[in-house]
């Protein structure tokens, strides 16, 4: 086997797990929050980088965000990020929270 051949082999074998499919959304993530932070939180959509939205999935903001700040930005807004307090019921918000907090663990 050529050498050329093995590079792309290798190349997945340098993934860490999990790396190629990523997480599933919730319905509320997919039809309120991808548009603007993405699949992975990390707000680089073109939506995203139009309106600077926040990266969800930087650590070093999540550790200086209170789950109570952001249940109160998903119902209330923040800056450019519109209201969503009459589209989603208290369970979804409290589950967009989880989410949020899913992604911190996943890096930046």
């Amino acid at each position: 086997m050529k050498k050329t051949a093995l590079l792309p082999v290798l190349a997945l074998l340098a993934l860490p797990l999990g790396a190629a499919e990523p997480a599933k959304r919730s319905a509320a993530w997919e039809a309120n929050c991808t548009v603007c932070h993405g699949d992975d939180g990390r707000s680089q959509t073109e939506e995203g980088l139009k309106k600077k939205a926040r990266n969800l999935a930087d650590p070093k903001w999540q550790a200086s965000v209170s789950d109570g700040r952001l249940t109160s930005s998903i119902q209330r807004g923040h800056d450019k990020m519109p209201a969503f307090g009459r589209k989603l019921n208290a369970e979804q918000v409290k589950a967009l929270v989880a989410e949020i907090r899913a992604l911190g663990k996943q890096g930046s």
